[in-house]
């Protein structure tokens, strides 16, 4: 390495370090044991503190038995409730044994107060009992890359088998949060539920404080437990964009949830090229009836950056030359997200449209074949003269 490139990796570093301590001087001091913030659309990491640390979810489990429960069972599906259901410890909606509730109610007491019977009796009905459940749980969980947690119930009443992380409960949160039923019952301060049999407890009221407490908030559940503490998965959508965070053993799970999305809008901000089939820019074609065809994004190119360093990233296009014919969708290159020439993220570019090869021109062809054929002719006589030059000599 040269003095120059030295230089440069020095003045560089030195930039990222500015960079870096800006960030941490404005970052929150959350009091949360753990806690991650993360940016839905591209799940990118704006702050974490102790992140992979093991410890208890408490009814922050509830997001994964929704999950489950919404992708394989109807809403107006009706459960009856089981004598282990209704043994379950509180909290609860006190569900009596025989009692039928609809899969939609019984989810709005799960995720709004918090029942845990309500849990049991979910779980018993999609996959026949509490413990196939929980298999399928852990089973979604390795699938959504949560693979620092396991499940051993429904609800998450303390079990020292049953633990998470800050960062798989971000994962989980941020994959419920796709799901708009989902997102319908989360964001609801109280619902009121029908039942068969305790027509005097109808009404389902969330205890997530953050609801009342910041103007963008969606939700999402909130867990206590003595061994878990005061915990929190939060979301919040701002200017188009969702935040996830999670709080776990805090004592002001409220403020540390605000705190941290005030952070994350605040001082980060998206850089984006567009959505997919949006055409972005053109690549060339060989042989094609036309030089040029549009190419757009195959997904989208959005990535989220300090807003303070925001002017040193670009998006760059680097389109292939195709070759005609080309089918719509056609691979075509990279969209480049680069932070001061450094590549930072690619998204592939593909062919907004098809484009037929270039008719074939006979008078082409025509021409093309006589000058072929001279050219061979005259190749034919020069081997001939020159061959006999050499027998010539030979013979003298």
């Amino acid at each position: 390495m040269d003095a120059k490139q030295a230089a440069m990796r020095w003045f560089l570093l030195m930039v990222w370090a500015f960079g870096a301590g800006w960030l941490w001087a404005n970052a929150p001091k959350v009091q949360a044991r753990s806690a991650i913030l993360i940016e839905a659309s591209t799940g990118q990491v704006l702050f974490s503190k102790n992140p992979d640390l093991l410890l208890p979810p408490a009814s922050l489990t509830k997001m994964m038995t929704a999950i489950l429960v919404l992708e394989r069972c109807g809403l107006d599906e009706q459960v009856t409730a089981s004598k282990r259901a209704v043994n379950t410890p509180a909290s609860s909606m006190h569900l009596q044994e025989g009692e039928r509730v609809s899969v939609r109610d019984l989810l709005y007491a799960l995720l709004l107060r918090s029942a845990n019977d309500a849990a049991v009796a979910l779980a018993e009905h999609t996959a026949g009992s509490v413990e196939s459940f929980v298999q399928l749980m852990n089973e979604k969980a390795r699938e959504l890359g949560a693979t620092r947690t396991h499940f051993t119930n429904p609800h998450g009443l303390h079990d020292p088998y049953h633990y998470s992380t800050a960062r798989d409960l971000a994962l989980i949160a941020r994959y419920a949060m796709e799901n708009p039923q989902f997102r319908a019952i989360v964001c609801q301060r109280k619902a009121v539920i029908s039942r068969s049999i305790r027509q005097d407890d109808l009404w389902m009221v969330s205890r997530a404080k953050f609801l009342e407490m910041y103007r963008w908030a969606e939700g999402i559940k909130t867990g206590f437990t003595r061994q878990a503490g005061f915990c929190f998965a939060g979301a919040a959508s701002k200017a188009g964009r969702r935040l996830i965070a999670v709080v776990l053993n805090s004592s002001q799970r409220e403020q540390d949830t605000i705190a941290l999305m005030e952070y994350g809008f605040n001082e980060w901000q998206p850089i984006a090229l567009g959505q997919p089939g949006q055409p972005v820019g053109i690549a060339r074609v060989k042989n094609g009836i036309r030089e040029q065809i549009p190419v757009q994004l195959a997904q989208p190119a959005i990535w989220v950056v300090p807003r303070r360093d925001a002017a040193r990233y670009r998006w760059v296009l680097m389109p292939l030359e195709l070759q005609a014919p080309v089918q719509a969708g056609t691979p075509a290159g990279w969209a480049v997200l680069q932070r001061e020439g450094q590549p930072v993220i690619k998204v592939p570019l593909q062919a907004a449209q098809a484009m037929e090869a270039r008719p074939v021109s006979y008078r082409g062809l025509l021409w093309g074949g006589s000058f072929a054929l001279l050219a061979y002719t005259l190749h034919r006589h020069h081997a001939r003269r020159k061959r006999k030059r050499s027998l010539l000599q030979e013979a003298q």
